[in-house]
């Protein structure tokens, strides 16, 4: 999966560049709200059944988590990714051929196609996270909540196509073919571009002496060799109380920013209709602010995180025990103050914000329990 030798700039920024865009193409779960409601339409699905479907692809993400990393500690970058355009092409694809009619239309195998669509992510995206954390160790939060960034995109950019160019419910099945194609293209593109890179310069060891105080601004994040690298995984991540602490945030952050998300078409159904605006274009509308919002808490909290940590010796922990108390307060919010679609609009910035956080410190602070494991922890 790694290359033993130091790369040049252009192999790294080539890297760089493709794991963004596999990053941008592998977050399906965040166009679901885009396409969803046309499909409960068309098949009368429950409520019961409905919500099965809209969660299928972000279980595939959560629960696939020890399959794609052995996926990737096992075939490595390029053979892992070409696994995950097929996952994405075959469960889009299918789902397609459901909705027009040519394949049964029961809703378990709609969530079956999702799950793949889901599994498919999430390879992809731990294999784009993985050559950042290699290749840019002494900037993780960075290069990671970048990365971590553009898969959020992945919402924003597809729902304005939709909204633009596939306006209608007989659009649908279009749609979800062009899903298929980029998915698909965009992983197998970057099975031959990214790579995860070992720097022979990066294992080095410290003086002796005390640094002075001059040289704290120049020193790296981790500066210990790398060879005395921690490497924590398994039980011991989870009997850690960093390691916990960060399971349960990504538990409540990620877990009800998603539902949030999914549910976003019944949320505004149930809400008065606003004169001059469609239900698609509400949901889309929505989707898209979700999505931005969401890739701008990754890029700048990334990037906090790893300021305050460097200057301040501020721990990453305490960024996701803040996101977890303004989702708290934001859901309090909508319960009691939300009656209209306009009066929606800040719960939906603040819980893609929180999301945001979880997804954009949550890698860095995996990578502290070793980079060889990250794949593994992550």
């Amino acid at each position: 999966m790694s290359e033993g030798h130091s790369p040049s700039a252009w192999k790294l920024a080539l890297s760089f560049t493709f794991a963004l865009i596999v990053a941008n193409v592998s977050g399906a779960q965040y166009v679901y709200p885009s396409f969803g409601t046309a499909l409960a339409e068309r098949f009368h699905w429950s409520a019961l059944e409905n919500s099965f479907v809209s969660t299928a692809t972000f279980l595939g993400v959560s629960f696939s988590g020890p399959l794609c990393a052995k996926l990737v500690e096992t075939f490595g970058t390029g053979n892992s990714l070409r696994i995950a355009a097929c996952f994405g092409f075959t469960g889009f694809m299918l789902l397609a051929q459901t909705y027009e009619g040519i394949l049964p239309h029961y809703f378990i195998l709609c969530v079956f196609y999702l799950l793949l669509v889901g599994v498919g992510g999430a390879t992809a995206y731990l294999v784009a996270l993985d050559s950042q954390v290699h290749n840019f160790r002494a900037h993780r939060g960075l290069t990671m909540g970048m990365t971590s960034a553009a898969v959020s995109l992945c919402g924003l950019v597809f729902s304005q196509i939709n909204d633009h160019f596939y306006k209608g419910d007989d659009d649908t099945y279009g749609f979800l073919i062009f899903m298929a194609l980029v998915i698909s293209v965009g992983q197998i593109a970057g099975s031959f571009t990214v790579r995860s890179f070992k720097h022979d310069h990066e294992a080095v060891t410290t003086s002796h002496r005390r640094p002075a105080a001059s040289d704290d601004e120049e020193t790296p994040l981790l500066v210990v060799p790398k060879d005395e690298e921690p490497n924590v995984s398994g039980w011991q991540f989870f009997t850690d109380p960093i390691g916990l602490s960060l399971f349960l945030a990504l538990f409540v952050l990620l877990g009800v920013g998603y539902i949030y998300l999914a549910e976003i078409g019944q949320i505004l159904a149930s809400l008065p209709e606003e004169e001059g605006s469609t239900a698609q274009h509400l949901r889309n509308y929505n989707v898209s602010v979700y999505s931005f919002f969401n890739f701008a808490s990754r890029i700048v909290f990334g990037t906090l995180s790893d300021s305050l940590k460097l200057r301040f010796g501020i721990q990453r922990i305490w960024f996701m025990f803040v996101a977890c108390i303004v989702l708290a307060a934001t859901l309090f919010y909508g319960v009691y103050y939300v009656n209209s679609p306009h009066d929606l609009l800040p719960c939906t910035m603040l819980v893609a914000t929180t999301y945001g956080i979880g997804f954009g410190i949550g890698p860095a602070i995996t990578s502290e329990f070793g980079v060889e494991v990250f794949a593994r922890n992550w």
